[in-house]
């Protein structure tokens, strides 16, 4: 008939120790292929490691290729908004956040009657002026090459002179034209050949018109209120994205050409002339 269920007791078994529920566990968490995960991790952790090592270079190699790209692109604006020059080598692409100074009363080493720390100022920023440049920088901006070039006992390489040099020449130009009763050497030019001192006089006003013109500057100036005066006053101590001087004046100094003492300029017999100044 039915077969009767019966209990054994507990008592008469062996009670497992903690090595045996160890020894069991550990057989129980065997894998097929007859690993221990205890066996395998180390191998796992190791694994993670190399792979945020890759992980990591990989980042890095974005990065580096990242900054490359935005020098790239900076380079890239640089020569779209400009003509082809061998000075742009000189133009840092991080260019520098500078404030102006406005204030009439600002005392620049620029300003003022002319004294021999003001004339050195002038001079320090035009030091360079003269420049060697290659064929084909010459080429490349639209020129001939009969254009004029050092002799070979100065170094050689064609005569230039970077045209922003030539705009402070112009605004010292017509600094010293201001000041022109504290300046007798300028007086006396202007004495001794007046229709030229003012054909030069003027073409520096129209350069420095045209220089201001082509490279007009999108900064906004706004207006205070000062003291009890009833007309705004414009407040033009603004910030200004500006060149880097010191790593432009570097690249110029490399190229300029120092004049050996007592060199005198004198057109070569095979010279090609132009039948008018240009």
């Amino acid at each position: 008939m039915f077969r009767t269920n019966t209990y054994s007791s507990l008592l008469g078994q062996r009670h497992l120790t903690s090595d045996d529920e160890k020894g069991s566990t550990d057989s129980l968490l065997v894998t097929e292929s007859g690993q221990n995960p205890a066996q395998r991790r180390p191998r796992l952790h190791k694994l993670s490691w190399i792979v945020h090592g890759f992980s990591a270079i990989i980042c890095l190699g974005l990065l580096l290729q990242l900054e490359r790209s935005s020098m790239n692109c900076r380079s890239t604006c640089l020569r779209r908004f400009n003509t082809y020059s061998p000075v742009l080598e000189g133009i840092d692409t991080d260019f520098q956040e500078i404030r102006f100074k406005y204030s009439l009363w600002y005392q620049s080493p620029f300003k003022g009657p002319p004294t021999p720390e003001v004339e050195a100022a002038w001079q320090e920023i035009m030091q360079y002026g003269q420049i060697s440049v290659t064929a084909d920088d010459i080429v490349r901006i639209g020129q001939n090459l009969s254009s004029v070039k050092y002799p070979e006992s100065a170094g050689g390489g064609y005569l230039a002179t970077a045209m922003g040099t030539h705009a402070i020449h112009c605004l010292h130009y017509v600094w010293q034209d201001h000041h022109i009763d504290s300046l007798p050497e300028v007086h006396s030019k202007k004495q001794a050949i007046p229709e030229m001192y003012e054909r030069h006089y003027e073409h520096c006003v129209d350069y420095i018109h045209q220089n201001l013109m082509c490279k007009f500057d999108t900064t906004i100036m706004p207006f205070n209120w000062v003291l009890d005066h009833q007309t705004p006053t414009p407040n033009g101590n603004t910030i200004h994205k500006c060149v880097n001087w010191g790593y432009l004046q570097d690249w110029l100094k490399h190229r300029a050409v120092p004049v050996p003492e007592g060199f005198k300029w004198h057109q070569p017999p095979d010279a090609v002339t132009l039948d008018w100044n240009p």
